[in-house]
C-alpha cells in the first residue's frame, strides 16, 4: 500500500475542501483499505467523515426513510424503525459480510463504491431512492 495523507474532517464543508480528483473519503474503510491494500487502489489522501454529526442515523417520517451515509451495517439490521417500515432492507443489512463488517462497514460505502456485495446498489434501486450528496440529489437507478 502506498503512502497517503489522513485526514479527519470536522464537517462536510472542510471534507469537500479536502477533496480532489486524487481522494477518496472514509467512515468504515471495508471497501477501500482493501483495495489499496491489493494494489487495485491508490489515492493521495484519505478524508474520513465517521466523526461528522448529522451523517449518521436512521430517521423514519411517514412513508420516507432516511440513512445517513456513514450508519453502520448493524445499525441498519438492529433497527426498530427500518424493521418496521422495510423489513428486508434489515435483513439485508444483517446478512453483509460477516460480524467484523457489518459493525465497521457503512451503507454510505457500499452505495458509493457501488458494492455489489453488499447488495444495497440493487436495493436503493427497488425502493426507488434518492441518494443525497452535498451538492445534489440523484436517483438510485441514475446513480448506479
Amino acid at each position: 500500500m502506498k503512502t497517503f495523507n489522513y485526514h479527519s474532517a470536522k464537517d462536510v464543508k472542510e471534507a469537500s475542501k479536502l477533496s480532489s480528483s486524487n481522494s477518496a473519503f472514509l467512515a468504515g474503510g471495508m471497501t477501500t483499505l482493501p483495495s489499496m491494500k491489493l494494489g487495485l487502489a491508490s489515492y493521495k489522501d484519505l478524508i474520513n467523515l465517521k466523526n461528522i454529526k448529522g451523517l449518521s442515523g436512521i430517521k423514519v417520517s411517514g412513508k420516507t426513510v432516511k440513512i445517513g451515509s456513514t450508519t453502520k451495517h448493524v445499525e441498519v439490521a438492529q433497527s426498530k424503525e427500518i424493521k418496521k417500515a422495510i423489513p428486508s432492507l434489515a435483513a439485508l443489512a444483517d446478512g453483509i459480510g460477516d460480524p467484523q463488517v457489518r459493525n465497521r462497514g457503512t451503507i454510505g460505502g457500499s452505495v458509493a463504491n457501488n458494492d455489489p456485495a453488499a447488495d444495497y446498489p440493487s436495493a436503493c434501486i427497488a425502493l426507488n431512492a434518492v441518494i443525497h450528496t452535498n451538492s445534489r440529489k440523484i436517483e438510485a437507478e441514475k446513480f448506479f
